[in-house]
């Protein structure tokens, strides 16, 4: 609930939220209950966010600048990262023709002899 995207909620609203949540937890107890409360959760989200006012953003971006062009802020190109032969050697070891690491290549041994 503190995450940087609830900041408009008001803190009686997340109050109420978690006030609620922990109602369902308790009917919940003792089961496997973290899928049921995030899905309790999105199926009342309008219930939670009633009484939450409403915030307007108005922006204002209504200067044009005359006679000049938009110039990119960055004009230099993004470099490649440059690889040695011996790295370029391993990558294609590891590879197949196109680029594609092999089929299997990250399974693991169920069982160890």
């Amino acid at each position: 609930m503190d995450a940087f995207f609830n900041n408009t909620i008001s803190s009686a609203i997340k109050q109420s939220i978690l006030d609620k949540l922990m109602v369902e937890v308790e009917a919940n107890l003792g089961t496997a209950m973290t899928y049921t409360l995030f899905e309790y959760a999105k199926d009342n989200k309008e219930l939670f966010m009633e009484n939450q006012p409403v915030n307007t953003v108005t922006s204002v971006s209504n200067s044009i600048a005359i006679g000049t062009p938009d110039v990119p802020a960055s004009k230099k190109k993004d470099k490649k990262e440059q690889l040695s032969k011996t790295q370029k050697r391993k990558l294609a070891d590891k590879t197949d023709h196109k680029g594609e690491l092999p089929r299997g290549w990250n399974w693991v041994d169920v069982i160890k002899h």
